[in-house]
């Protein structure tokens, strides 16, 4: 069959890419034929109005918040180098070229990603398509799919039933945290399965198994992976240098650059996941970069906000990985201290592998 994808592959973000990337390459291999779709900005102004105005408070009522939202922003990478790479790999490896139709699907899968996120400053405003209102497709899904920091009780009664009307198209529901289930009862009452995202699932190891780094990264390094500048306060920094020093280490920001970090080559994104997988040591406040160093790295720390910690909870529990959270910066040292346990984790992965496969195997017939 012919299947497209909706998400977020035009911003320039290793997660959002690798995700992409990753579900692709999962609905390849159950042998159909793959192209992604852009999303279009929403063609209700009104809806338009609403959603910026309540995007505004939503991040106005809670500062960490806003300051988080503008960092994102500012993470798109900025330098021609960045640019090249990431559109390099949509070309490459996503197979994304510009078409002048508009082409028929048998199937649109929507996600993963924060593709319910509607009160998040966006260059589409509110997109019913979002949401399962995809006309150019006979059937639709969703994989993975998460609502961020959208709550339903901070729509208004226009955007939920434009939410609703627009899920009326879906035939089954992924979701990839339970915030985003609670989010999808209340507003259809209709219950979600529960998928990993696909970055989980997908098994990169040709990818990456000769991949050399040497002389684009030192030769022993802790990877410190969040938004541009997010690692800020004094004792925050302190806490980590100080740990890089007594272990010989060099701290590195492949993402996000930080102020106190000397800047290093830009990765490709299949560079950074060799990177985490040679990485002492990882430290992080993101959602990827949490997958990433779950999946690939030794030790590490998930550093959690108000900002994420919906998504940051729910999914260190999901991997089994609750004693990596740092909620204490003098722990720092104890926490990373303490190395992944692989077999539980790829005893995780393997199982919410079989639930990828089964799911979409299922919901794309």
């Amino acid at each position: 069959m012919r299947i497209c994808i909706l998400s977020m592959q035009g911003v320039n973000n290793y997660g959002s890419l690798l995700q992409a990337y990753s579900l692709k390459k999962i609905i390849e291999e159950l042998g159909h034929q793959v192209e992604f779709i852009d999303i279009k900005k929403g063609e209700d102004e009104l809806l338009n109005i609403q959603c910026n105005k309540l995007s505004s408070i939503n991040e106005n009522n809670n500062r960490n918040r806003l300051l988080y939202q503008v960092q994102r922003v500012k993470n798109k990478f900025s330098n021609k180098k960045a640019k090249k790479i990431f559109g390099e790999f949509r070309v490459n490896e996503l197979g994304i070229i510009e078409k002048k139709d508009e082409r028929n699907y048998d199937v649109c899968v929507i996600g993963s990603d924060e593709v319910f996120n509607c009160l998040q400053r966006s260059k589409w405003m509110f997109s019913s398509q979002l949401f399962g209102n995809v006309k150019n497709a006979k059937k639709v899904i969703t994989y993975a799919a998460c609502c961020g920091s959208t709550k339903e009780k901070a729509l208004s009664e226009e955007l939920k039933k434009a939410i609703v009307a627009a899920m009326t198209n879906l035939d089954s529901i992924s979701v990839r945290d339970e915030n985003t289930a609670k989010f999808v009862q209340a507003l259809t009452g209709r219950e979600c399965v529960y998928n990993l995202d696909p970055v989980a699932v997908e098994d990169f190891s040709t990818k990456i198994r000769n991949i050399n780094l040497s002389g684009k990264l030192p030769k022993s390094y802790c990877i410190v992976y969040s938004y541009k500048d997010r690692i800020a306060d004094e004792k925050t920094i302190n806490a980590i240098n100080n740990y890089c020093k007594n272990h010989g280490l060099v701290p590195i920001a492949p993402f996000g650059s930080q102020k106190w970090i000397k800047r290093k080559k830009t990765l490709t994104p299949f560079e950074l996941l060799r990177a985490f997988e040679n990485a002492e040591c990882i430290i992080t406040d993101t959602f990827h970069g949490t997958l990433f160093g779950a999946k690939f790295g030794k030790k590490m720390c998930v550093i959690i906000r108000d900002s994420n910690r919906n998504k940051l909870e729910d999914l260190t529990k999901r991997l089994g990985i609750e004693d990596h959270i740092l909620t204490d910066i003098s722990e720092l040292e104890t926490v990373l201290g303490i190395e992944l346990e692989r077999n539980a984790i790829d005893s995780v992965l393997n199982n919410a592998r079989k639930d990828t496969f089964k799911y979409l195997e299922n919901s794309l017939q």
